[in-house]
């Protein structure tokens, strides 16, 4: 919209605009000097929109993008084995919060081994009476000390402190720039090929382990993950290594389901193992090597916590206190605690203030 311009007759007036076309690439764009001058950098971001929108932090991506393109630039030289360092290097120094949510499943899933006995009896005895036997269960578990640690267990804390990370990273290589006609592995499978084989030759693109030379429709599928022209093998990879990751990190049943959550339960299954790898069919295959690295990681790293805090002990929940015993209080108690003492200097201090003034006068 310009503004209004008023032109005499035989008059002229230069309304001329730019236009940049080019790639969504803050360097190629900030290489133009018309599109640098009017802030057209700005434009490119990598979120996925809609309500994971507000995950995918700006600043976060752009770390991680400086992150990949420093292991590319001076250590690796190859963006697939970049991607997959990225996920080592962020998978590490997320590896706290991990370790912290792991051993506490472990020790909520002994106690819940432990209590198991006691929550049968009590099911068996209030059989005829819900309202009671939720009651009786609900003191068990607070009497044991229960509520406490499935509450860290159990949490949403870890997933929230991940899961931003995660859709930024996902989302920074769905729509990054450089990866576009990449090759993988310093493009060893066209090497082998003479150039024929497709496979990993473009890390914008689905892995094209076998071009099929056609696109085939599938009613309804299609609609998910698109027209298929081949066979990937990457998204089936990922639905293995899921599968194995579901049955490797689901904590053991103590204690019978509802039907309700035993439907929950296949329904989540599903949408991992089968949905989730379908949607991903299409998707750029450095994406795809990203999720096929985070899961295979995850699974080994929690078997490394899980064999050392089972070999320390640490898989145990703490000795339970005796009644009247003081615990470590936590960090609102210790809060508090500050606050009253902090309270208390104040009154000490105005009190003495009270003296000195009463002495002057």
């Amino acid at each position: 919209v310009s503004p209004t311009i008023s032109i005499s007759a035989g008059g002229s007036a230069d309304v001329s605009v730019s236009a940049y076309a080019g790639p969504t690439s803050q360097k190629y764009i900030n290489a133009q000097p018309q599109a640098s001058r009017v802030g057209l950098a700005s434009v490119v971001v990598y979120t996925w929109g809609g309500p994971c929108g507000f995950c995918t932090f700006q600043t976060v991506t752009q770390a991680l993008q400086g992150l990949l393109g420093l292991l590319h630039d001076y250590v690796l030289h190859d963006w697939g084995l970049a991607v997959m360092a990225l996920v080592v290097c962020v998978r590490t120094l997320l590896h706290p919060v991990t370790k912290w949510s792991q051993i506490r499943l472990l020790r909520s899933s002994n106690l819940m081994k432990k209590l198991a006995p006691k929550q049968k009896a009590i099911q068996e005895k209030y059989a005829n009476d819900p309202e009671t036997m939720r009651k009786e269960i609900g003191r068990l578990m607070q009497e044991e000390g229960m509520g406490a640690t499935a509450g860290m267990a159990m949490g949403c804390v870890p997933g929230f402190l991940q899961m931003p990370v995660w859709i930024a990273l996902s989302a920074t290589l769905y729509f990054l720039f450089d990866l576009r006609h990449q090759a993988a592995f310093f493009g060893v499978f066209q090497s082998l090929s003479g150039g024929k084989w497709s496979f990993f030759a473009d890390l914008a693109e689905p892995d094209h382990f076998l071009r099929l030379g056609r696109e085939i429709h599938i009613p309804l599928l299609s609609g998910l993950m698109g027209a298929i022209d081949g066979l990937n093998v990457m998204p089936l990879l990922m639905g293995v290594v899921f599968f194995i990751q579901q049955k490797y990190l689901q904590p053991p049943q103590t204690a019978p389901m509802t039907p309700e959550q035993e439907q929950q339960m296949k329904i989540m299954k599903v949408v991992t193992v089968v949905m989730f790898p379908l949607m991903m069919y299409n998707a750029p295959s450095g994406l795809a090597l990203y999720f096929f690295t985070n899961s295979s990681l995850a699974i080994l790293e929690t078997r490394h916590i899980r064999s050392r805090a089972e070999r320390l002990g640490l898989d145990q929940p703490p000795p339970k206190r005796k009644r009247g015993e003081a615990g470590k209080p936590g960090i609102l108690a210790r809060l508090s605690q500050m606050a009253e003492e902090r309270q208390k200097m104040m009154e000490e201090a105005r009190k003495l203030q009270a003296k000195r003034d009463k002495g002057n006068k």
